[in-house]
């Protein structure tokens, strides 16, 4: 029997899947999808940066957290060794094996868009999902002590080197350097602006209130019923602590699914119309009052918000994406710097 299933079987194996999820030799992933034609587990082996014996095991303990919430997530299983967590170090280098019980439930990507989004594009869980993200900021974890993948103003793990809106800002500015030369100073000027807005937030990040969250949100990790109802979560990998303003903001904004804002290649068309950038706020902000349900926010994360926001809603990888879709077109390309000026001056949004 191959290992790692040999960690948690001792009997004959009916069915074995494979996912590859490896990015580099320095991001090992991969996950097995094991039944013996009784117990069917899902063993999970990896060797990265941000997962060692110390983040997983928080990650076990935060899964524990999101019940007590009323959230399903798969339980651990012990290996036939009871552990719940085995290391196994080759050439100096830690793989961690651990398994979950397989989901009763189904997740939303397996389920499939055309069952779970209205007619607008709307997908059907969003509500609940972000209800479920003001219980989590109410109970106020602090069973972490890093910051998860959302995390601002600092890097998430050892190889980063500062936050990925940073990364954006930059990168965005220096493909307009290589390829747009005439559109680098208008760029330049934003990036500035940006570093300005920045610094304005590291006055006042530090003083939000926090919890712990799962920070990977995505189709592929949320689990739907019969119904396609929202009734958990799997892979906390990106896990960690983080203002409750941050990831908030984060996620309603990211909740945001509407076709009338996304054209041909995942194009925002939001970015060149007023009035579909003041359906995607509106949007927003539905997605805020919904967390507002579970999580009252303070008066401190209320006068920060524009702040934060001014930061966070200007440049992000899709930015890129799009510079990329429009380098000939030079309209389009004034009105997405248009675009950013915008999103990093205004002043006319507060929290519902």
């Amino acid at each position: 029997m191959d290992y790692p299933i040999s960690l948690y079987y001792d009997t004959e194996i009916s069915d074995v899947q494979t996912l590859d999820l490896c990015r580099g030799n320095d991001d090992y992933r991969k996950i097995y999808f094991v039944t013996d034609g009784q117990r069917k587990l899902v063993i999970k082996q990896l060797s990265n940066a941000f997962s060692d014996k110390r983040r997983i095991e928080g990650w076990f303990n935060l899964m524990d957290e999101y019940r007590k919430t009323g959230l399903y997530c798969p339980a651990v299983v012990p290996n036939r060794n009871r552990e719940l967590l085995h290391c196994d170090t080759i050439d100096g280098r830690d793989y961690y094996t651990f398994a979950e019980e397989y989901s009763v439930y189904e997740t939303a990507e397996h389920i499939g868009k055309e069952k779970y989004r209205d007619a607008l594009g709307h997908d059907c869980y969003t509500p609940d999902v972000m209800r479920s993200l003001g219980k989590i900021a109410a109970a106020k974890s602090d069973i972490l002590d890093w910051p998860s993948a959302y995390c601002l103003l600092e890097p998430f793990c050892a190889p980063d080197t500062t936050d990925e809106a940073t990364e954006c800002a930059v990168a965005f500015v220096k493909y307009i350097r290589e390829n747009l030369p005439a559109h680098l100073p208008r760029a330049e000027t934003l990036l500035e602006m940006f570093y300005k807005r920045q610094k304005e937030l590291s006055t006042v990040y530090p003083l939000l209130p926090t919890s712990c969250f799962q920070a990977d949100l995505n189709d592929s990790n949320i689990l739907l019923d019969e119904n396609n109802h929202f009734v958990g979560l799997i892979d906390f990998n990106l896990c960690g602590k983080e203002p409750v303003l941050n990831y908030a903001v984060r996620e309603a904004l990211w909740g945001v699914s509407d076709k009338r804002l996304f054209g041909e290649k995942g194009s925002r068309l939001y970015l060149y119309d007023e009035t579909l950038d003041e359906l995607r706020i509106k949007l927003f902000l539905e997605n805020m009052s919904y967390i507002k349900e579970n999580y009252e926010f303070s008066i401190l994360e209320k006068k920060v918000f524009p702040i934060l926001f001014r930061y966070m809603n200007s440049f992000w990888w899709f930015h890129l994406d799009e510079i990329k879709l429009i380098k000939e077109d030079e309209y389009k390309i004034a009105q997405l710097l248009d675009w950013l000026e915008y999103q990093m001056t205004r002043d006319d949004i507060r929290l519902p």
